[in-house]
């Protein structure tokens, strides 16, 4: 019996699909042979063939950026703790399957939004049993009305007509995409039928793609989701931190936001050993002595001096009694000692050796606000002075380039700079060199420049510092306020 070769199934395919669609380019050709268009035809053939070469090849060549809907950004002035939970809901989000969570259905939704508090609240509250329901109700109905507002606004600024379809509308073209996702089964069916050699591979690909990636998730659908994950945890976390500022009962429009700034001055330490030269410091950034009126200096030991700047408000700078290896004045008040300032100037002598009582207090405000992570450490920038009086003694023509110095001088100043940045464990731009000659004062001007450097850095752990004081404040006045509508009733 004769056996047919083992080519024979793709044969007849060939004969039944690719021979008929081959006989209808032919009478196309001979079409256009007759008419007197295949020149035409051919022509017309190449150039769009040859645009199309072209734009591929610029597009290989060419990186176009994606188009990006507006992401919810963490706010600035947040805690660390604050900044750790918020990468949490960063994940969660990379967890989520759209298709667990469609936006028609506002139980699923709302099941989310209750998962995304619960995480928040548990996160700074974990000792609570439940710690999502340790809010006031007022809160609640006003992170919810905050959240609702947002997605408003991003609807009607970012998604098209969204302020004319109605919900059944909506639910009508989503029942229609269902359709249009049935009708692209039928045309995947149709395409192995005709064209396997494609169809096999492009459907392989798919499956391992896995089970995610065969649901239709739209750049839309994807963008609200993530958006009401992140509103209802922004908000969520305002809230449980302290920081979220309901309205007023006098508001007829309340806006959401956080809790304002404290009008409260700046707060500047000035901190070291003894004979390091803090007081002269002082006396070379106000230019004079000042004694500040009505200031209650924090703890007995500290003398308080008043500037007033007219672009930044009231600077308060607190001189400090210098402590050595064992006399440690801020271990009496810790609290408010190391928790009562926005910046640290740090004095270091050029001409002292030891170290290790700088080291500790800074190693003790460290640790202070590692255990509080709800505050935020003030910047610290080393002021080293006394390099007049580093070798050769004599010598002392400033300025001095110390990045590339070219003399015995500038390099002593410079090993001075890093000596000081090793032991305190800070950057070396952070360690100012200056001398305090009476009269002769040098690079003043470069401790004003890092302290701009630093305002925002102090800014933000001052208003978590007086954060705890504005929540206070807002308590009491509206307690007053219901107080005094409850007597008029």
């Amino acid at each position: 019996m004769m056996r047919l070769p083992s080519s024979w199934p793709w044969a007849i395919v060939f004969l039944l699909l690719v021979l008929p669609w081959l006989a209808l380019v032919a009478l196309g050709v001979f079409w256009l042979w007759q008419n007197h268009y295949l020149v035409t035809g051919l022509v017309i053939l190449a150039s769009f063939y040859g645009a199309a070469t072209l734009l591929n090849h610029w597009l290989k060549h060419r990186q176009i950026e994606p188009f990006q809907l507006p992401d919810v950004q963490a706010d600035e002035r947040w805690s660390p703790a604050a900044q750790d939970i918020w990468d949490e809901l960063d994940k969660l989000i990379e967890e989520l399957n759209p298709g667990d969570y469609p936006l028609t259905d506002s139980a699923r939704l709302l099941q989310l939004a209750q998962q995304v508090i619960r995480k928040v609240a548990r996160h700074f509250r974990p000792r609570a049993g439940k710690a999502e329901l340790d809010i006031p109700l007022r809160n609640i109905l006003f992170i919810t009305e905050q959240v609702s507002r947002d997605m408003r606004q991003l609807l009607d600024e970012k998604v098209p007509f969204s302020h004319l379809l109605t919900i059944d509308e909506g639910l009508k073209l989503w029942k229609w995409k269902q359709r249009l996702e049935k009708g692209h089964f039928i045309y995947r069916m149709g395409r192995m039928l005709l064209s396997p050699t494609t169809a096999i591979p492009a459907e392989l690909s798919g499956f391992f793609q896995g089970k995610v990636a065969q649901y239709p998730r739209g750049l839309l659908e994807q963008w609200l989701l993530r958006t009401l994950v992140k509103k209802t945890g922004y908000y969520a976390i305002a809230l449980y931190s302290g920081q979220l500022a309901p309205p007023v009962l006098a508001e007829s429009e309340p806006q959401p936001g956080l809790a304002p700034e404290m009008k409260q001055p700046l707060r500047i330490l000035v901190v070291g050993q003894l004979k390091a030269g803090k007081s002269s410091l002082i006396n070379a950034m106000l230019g004079e002595l000042r004694a500040a009126a009505h200031v209650l200096p924090l703890t007995d030991e500290l003398t308080v001096y008043k500037l007033k700047q007219d672009d930044s408000g009231e600077v308060l700078i607190f001189d400090s009694p210098g402590y050595g290896d064992e006399s440690h004045w801020f271990e009496k008040e810790p609290e408010r000692a190391l928790g009562g300032f926005d910046l640290v100037l740090l004095v270091c002598s050029a001409t002292q050796a030891g170290r290790e009582a700088d080291a500790q207090f800074l190693t003790d405000l460290r640790n202070w606000f590692d255990q509080r992570l709800h505050r935020s450490m003030p910047p610290v920038l080393a002021i080293v002075t006394h390099i007049d009086q580093l070798r050769p003694l004599r010598e002392w023509q400033p300025p001095y380039d110390l990045q590339t110095p070219q003399n015995d001088k500038a390099r002593n100043i410079r090993e001075a700079l890093e000596t000081v940045a090793e032991a305190l464990h800070i950057p070396v731009s952070d360690c100012i060199p200056v001398s305090l000659q009476t009269g002769a004062n040098y690079n003043i001007d470069a401790i004003w420049t890092a302290l701009a450097d630093k305002w925002p850095e102090s800014k933000r752990a001052q208003y978590l510092r007086c954060l705890p004081e504005g929540r206070s404040k807002e308590k009491l006045r509206l307690i007053w306020t219901q107080m005094a509508n409850l007597i008029r009733i």
